[in-house]
Order: structure tokens, then sequence, then C-alpha cells
């Protein structure tokens, strides 16, 4: 019988992964095409979905040109992506307006009036039932031509099979779906002024959305007639492709942003500070929260810091630029004597929802050099992913271990302060910058037929990595970093919120004054004293 194999793609927020697997999970070839986001003033964070598309094209192509695989022995295709994007299409399926990524968090007003609409307090400015009311309000002419509201996932599937379709990890994310009855959410939709016509059809991530089309076989190079089985946001898929698939389970990303969830058997939506959300696994909820910037951190630091020296420097020595910089932070004891860093260089979302806030480097200090700033980078992140983890146990889900994927669990190095950081074991997972793409061809695989569902699919994939235990001796040092860390959010929030109180310098400062404010003070306080006994 001729093997078969399944075409992942994940559609990611810097660029496109296309991957082929046999049917457990291995992955065979591999192939990347990045593309930008443009960046706005006002918040706005948006990418042309063009670019998209022609990076799922070029991926395509070049990763079916480094295997002996044959198009008819692809058995399906399946799909992984970023979440939480609006993107307005016509009824043929052609973007109207460039698309709203997660990132983009510029309908605060619009969040702000649907919270008070709705009563549901986690509607914010990055939220797609925000988004369109956006659009509604600023971009009418769009909003009129407009057929369906899709996500970025959505449309990449249009492309390919000519139908409108959506998943329900997707759909969850839009704070205009019950996740409880996984249907679209009426009492939203009304608040929002938004007709459900405009919606695509909601399914299961196993669900076939439909067959690829002459054109975009023809494009992509492959044979008409594929199945395209819905696939899943970028996070739930992360769940299938990391392992840690069965509930009390937990897996962390290291990319752009870091995740951390935690596999549930109920949709949990009291917990403090993180969010749950619907799996692949219809039979299972993950509960955790997402910080918005770490390696987009060390992208910061690498574009504002490292020299072309470094990289030639980094070159000689065989590495890439990221061990360069992890072999800079080395040379640093841990705690960075005493440098803290703040990861909010794009405001935060959990396990604080606060779009204003900013990060930086606090108690710099002389004796401090470039090196310091490298590992404090690498700490504060770390402290900010410990502050996740606290809030998924104060919900009742303890992690003793947890499955590391994305490109930071490449790194040894930052894995171990991880886990001196958390106090929690680290898990590198084999293939660590294939998770995605994994969880999508395993999740198609379910959905064509060859597993009976995803715990059968645990089974099978087979992901052995190092594993990093936390040091003990370390474990009083970090504890005081991660107090300063903590302390440090409040006053940088109402920095960046313009909370700060005004002050009044002509107002002469008097010692003998404070002197007898003081000893006042103090007598009022024994009088208050005396009375009482």
């Amino acid at each position: 019988m001729t093997e078969k194999y399944i075409i992942a793609h994940d559609l990611g927020t810097s660029g496109c992964k296309a991957a082929i697997t046999n049917l457990k999970g291995v992955v065979l070839a591999t192939a990347e095409k990045r593309y930008p986001v443009q960046y706005h003033p006002d918040g706005g964070a948006e990418q042309d979905p063009e670019d998209w598309w022609n990076a799922i094209v070029e991926t395509t192509h070049e990763m079916m040109a480094k295997v002996n695989v044959t198009p008819d022995q692809v058995a399906g295709m399946g799909m992984s992506a970023q979440m939480v994007g609006t993107l307005a299409v016509d009824a043929q399926g052609h973007a109207l307006r460039p698309a709203m990524i997660w990132l983009d968090a510029r309908a605060q007003e619009e969040a702000a009036y649907l919270v008070k609409k709705t009563k549901l307090d986690f509607i914010d400015g990055k939220a797609p039932s925000a988004k369109v009311r956006w659009i509604m309000k600023h971009e009418p002419e769009i909003y009129a031509r407009t057929h369906k509201m899709l996500d970025c996932k959505d449309y990449i599937q249009c492309r390919m099979t000519g139908v409108f379709a959506t998943d329900y990890t997707l759909a969850s994310g839009t704070t205009y779906f019950n996740p409880w009855a996984l249907q679209w959410w009426p009492e939203v939709l009304n608040a929002m002024e938004l007709p459900m016509d405009k919606l695509p059809t909601a399914m299961a991530s196993t669900d076939k959305v439909g067959e690829l089309t002459e054109q975009a076989a023809r494009e992509l190079g492959l044979r008409p007639g594929i199945p395209v089985i819905c696939g899943g946001g970028d996070i739930p898929c992360a769940v299938i492709g990391s392992g840690a698939i069965s509930v009390g389970r937990t897996h962390l990303y290291l990319g752009t942003s870091a995740w951390i969830f935690a596999i549930t058997n109920e949709f949990k939506l009291d917990a403090e500070g993180i969010s749950p959300g619907v799996g692949c696994d219809r039979t299972t909820y993950a509960l955790g929260g997402e910080m918005d910037n770490a390696g987009g951190c060390m992208k910061w630091f690498l574009e504002n810091l490292i020299t072309q020296a470094d990289h030639e420097a980094a070159a000689a020595k065989g590495m890439s630029i990221y061990q360069y910089m992890d072999d800079l932070a080395a040379g640093v004891p841990p705690g960075s004597e005493g440098l803290l860093f703040l990861p909010w260089i794009w405001g935060e979302r959990a396990p604080v929802n606060d779009e204003n806030v900013r990060g930086g480097f606090i108690n710099l200090g002389s004796n401090h050099t470039r090196a310091h700033m490298m590992r404090a980078l690498l700490e504060g992140i770390g402290h900010h992913l410990r502050w996740v983890f606290s809030k998924i146990e104060a919900a009742g889900v303890p992690q003793t271990e947890v499955h590391v994927i994305g490109g930071g669990a490449t790194s040894e190095f930052w894995l171990q302060m991880l886990a001196d950081i958390t106090n929690k074991k680290m898990l590198q997972v084999e293939g660590p910058l294939d998770a995605c793409a994994r969880g999508a061809a395993m999740t198609a695989a379910v959905g064509l037929g060859f597993y009976k569902d995803f715990a059968e699919v645990e089974k099978v994939i087979c992901l052995t990595g190092k594993e990093f235990s936390p040091d003990p001796e370390k474990r009083v040092l970090y504890d005081h970093g991660y107090a300063a860390f903590r302390y440090s959010y409040e006053p940088l929030s109402k920095i960046g919120n313009q909370k700060v109180p005004l002050v009044d310098d002509s107002k002469k400062f008097s010692l003998k004054g404070a002197v007898e404010g003081f000893i006042l003070k103090q007598f009022v306080k024994a009088q208050q004293k005396k009375r009482k006994i």
C-alpha cells in the first residue's frame, strides 16, 4: 500500500511554515517564508492577506521539492494559525482591507461600549467583536461591501476550497461565539448590530472544510480534491503538537509572544488574569495566558544593541546570533546583579490586560553592562511567566512539569534559567519549532479517520528531549527578583496610562514643618491609643 502523508501550514505572526508529516506526526520537511506587520500610531497592527497566500504557495512548493512524495500520496491538509484576527471579505472571498491581527488594540472605545451592553468584561480592544465594531464605525464603506468577517486561517482555507468556514477554537476567541453551546452568540451579535449571516459556518477542528479547488491546486502544485481539514488556532494546535494533550498536562510556547496553557475538563471563565479556550479535542479545554512579548523583546535587543561586530564574532565561532546572545548572558551571575527587565514593550495581556504599560530596565547601575542587560531580559521574561503560572495554579490547576515548544525551546541555557525562576521542570520537546504544524497535521489525521480520537494521538506522538529541573540553591535569589518584578508593575502602569499625579515644585520643603507634622501625627496616635485603653 502506498504510504500517505499530511501537509500542514502554520500561519504565524512573523511568517508561514509549511510541513509534511507521516501519519505518526514525524515531520519530514519544512519550509518557511516571513512577512511584515504594519504598526500604526493609534495601536493598529495589520497584515496584507496576499502576503499570507503568497507565503502558503511559496512554502508548499519549496517543501514538496525536499521530499520524495507525490501529490497523490497527500491524504489531506490541515492548518494552524494566529488567532483573534479580523478580516472583511466580499462574496468572492477577496479581502476588502488589511487584516487587523491579534496585536491590533485600537478598538478600545468599541470594547467599552460592548462591555457596557453585554456585561461581558472579557471583551477588550483586541477582541474581534470590538474590531468589527471599529470597522463599522470608522470604515462604513468597507462594512457595506462585507460579505463575511473571517479570521486569518478562514481566509486561507476559503482560497483553498471556496468555502467560508471557521473552527470552534478560533470562533471562541472572537467573544461573539458561545463556547458552551458551540454556536454564534445572538446576545453579543445584537449588541454589535452584526447580522449572523455575515459570519462563516463554525465547525469542529476535525471536520472537513472542503476539497482543494482546481485553481488552488494549480497554484500550490498539488492535486485537486485533496481534503482540507479545518484545524485550529496556534495555541490549540500547539497543545496537540507539544504532546501535552490529556487533562492535567501543561505546555509553554516561546516565540515572538509566549503562552502557557494547561489542559482541563471544564471551561473556566472565572479564573483571574487568565483565559479558557476551546481545544482541537472537543472533550477538553485549555486554561492559561499569553504574554505579548517574549522573543519580541529579544528581537528588540538584537536590532538595537547587537552590532555588526557581534554578528561577525558569532559567525567566527560557528554560532547563531541567538547562541551568541546566550553566551553573552551566561557571563553574568544569576539575578543580573540587581538589574531588572520588564518585558512590556508593546503592552501586556496576561495576567494583566494593560495595553498602555511599557517595559524597561530598572535598577540600572554603572556596574551593569550590555551582558547584564541581556541576562536581565531573559530573566524578566521568566518572571512574567512565573506570574502567569501563579494564576493557573490559583485557579486550581497545579503544574510540576511543562512541555516547552517554539524557538526559545532550542536554548538549553534559557530553559534551565526558566526552570530555576518558575520552579517547574522544563521538558524540551523534540522538534520544538514544528509543534503547531505537527499539531495541525495530527488534528487532520483524526479528521481523516486515521485515529479514533486524540487519546490515540497522544500515545503515538513520540516527543523526547532534555529535562531541566529547578536548582534549589537559586530559589531565594529568584524569589527576591520576582518580588521586585511584581512591585515594578504598578508604577510603570500608572506612567503608561498617564495616571501619575502632577508635582507642584513651587511648594517649598520645610524640615521644621515636616518634623512638627510628624510629631503631631505621633501625638494624635498616642491620644487615640489612650482612649481605646
